[in-house]
């Protein structure tokens, strides 16, 4: 196996550029990369740059793009994505440099090896920090990273299969979402927007449709507060995109549980202290019996269903966010909480809903299954590819 380091594999390694605000040409940036090596085409910006630069900048199909500033302590910057499009005019912006590459090496076998480092973590190594951004030393990396080049043909090869298995991977994650947005299509259509109330339903306070309770958090110099009676959720076990608490890895004793705050099965955890505004009305619903922080308000239900009003929680999380402060901590407190109104349609339509909810829940969860195969799979591959034995 022949091996060169990457600055011998790529023709042209181009800047970026920002131009003026403008609408002459498409710009990608750093908003625009998937985790998954994919570009999103869905809200890119267009900027005013001479045409001389653009001509001497425009991607063209096969270049890799990668993430040159940017990045965050549990995302290392030198992101990839693979630039696909042909007969359109495109740019990236100066925080991305274009990767050009040349006939040593077909294109698509050097985006999955630069994928791959990212991945593993290597562009960790060529990172620096100046002025709050995060930095990756683009030509000290292609200077020291080696590729492994088997013949042109077999690199294109291990492409095409790596390329049938990223397919499958990412349909799979394609079919979660679309499980999300038929789910959000089914609640809109029996429900309308619970916001501006477009169905005219009687609107009741938090507070008369469950029992509202704030979190605590027993004091750590006790050690005999924690141990391993009951798990303790945490805002960062919270997130929109899952329905359900994410497991915790902390869990308080029986004694630490009777100081603090238990939430049944069925109640809505919802994040109500949180260094930024987006955090503020993250939701789930417990599947189990979980103990919660004081950043987190838990409503158990009482004259509603919990599906049902968790939705209603998720698809208006600005009203959540209006309640709250805006100074350095975003915070909601109790009283506050309690007061917000939300849509009260006939339980029954409620119980309906639920049982939409938990046939799609269930759908989604032989999805993701299917989905860690395929990730297993591709990562698989991709280590087999490098290590020249695919």
């Amino acid at each position: 196996m022949k091996y060169l380091f990457l600055n011998e594999v790529i023709s042209e390694k181009i800047t970026g550029d920002w131009g003026d605000e403008g609408e002459k040409v498409n710009v990608l940036r750093t908003t625009n990369f998937t985790n998954d090596g994919v570009i999103d085409y869905s809200n890119v910006v267009t900027r005013d740059i001479p045409e001389k630069v653009i001509e001497r900048k425009k991607l063209v199909q096969g270049d890799v793009i990668i993430e040159k500033s940017g990045g965050s302590p549990s995302q290392p910057v030198g992101r990839v994505v693979y630039f696909d499009r042909k007969d359109e005019v495109f740019l990236c912006n100066n925080f991305t440099a274009i990767l050009r590459s040349n006939d040593l090496v077909f294109p698509k076998y050097l985006f999955y090896f630069l994928f791959s480092l990212h991945k593993l973590g290597i562009t960790l190594k060529f990172q620096n920090k100046t002025t709050g951004i995060i930095n990756l030393q683009l030509d000290k990396y292609l200077d020291r990273i080696q590729i492994p080049l088997p013949p042109f043909p077999e690199q294109k090869r291990i492409a095409e299969i790596l390329d049938k298995a990223d397919a499958l991977r990412l349909k799979n994650k394609q079919l979660l979402a679309t499980y999300d947005e038929l789910l959000q299509a089914t609640f809109l259509d029996m429900f309308g927007d619970p916001v501006t109330n477009s169905k005219g339903w009687e609107k009741k306070l938090i507070k008369e449709i469950g029992n509202v309770v704030t979190g605590n958090t027993p004091p750590r110099a006790t050690p005999e507060n924690y141990g391993n009676y009951i798990e303790w959720i945490k805002t960062d076990n919270i997130s929109s995109e899952i329905i359900y608490p994410t497991n915790s890895r902390e869990f308080l004793s029986e004694v630490g549980m009777k100081k603090g705050r238990v939430a049944p099965v069925g109640s809505i955890l919802v994040t109500c202290i949180a260094g930024s505004l987006s955090s503020i009305g993250n939701c789930v619903i417990t599947n189990r019996e979980v103990a919660f922080n004081q950043q987190i308000n838990a409503i158990i239900p009482k004259k509603c269903n919990s599906y049902f009003l968790y939705s209603v929680m998720q698809y208006s999380k600005k009203v959540t966010q209006d309640a709250a402060t805006k100074g350095m901590k975003k915070l909601l407190i109790k009283s506050n909480f309690e007061k917000l109104t939300i849509i009260c349609p006939p339980i029954k339509l409620q119980d309906q809903f639920a049982q939409i909810v938990e046939n799609i829940e269930a759908q989604k969860t032989l999805v993701k299954q299917s989905l860690q195969e395929s990730e297993y799979l591709f990562n698989g591959l991709v280590q087999k590819a490098f290590d020249g034995e695919l």
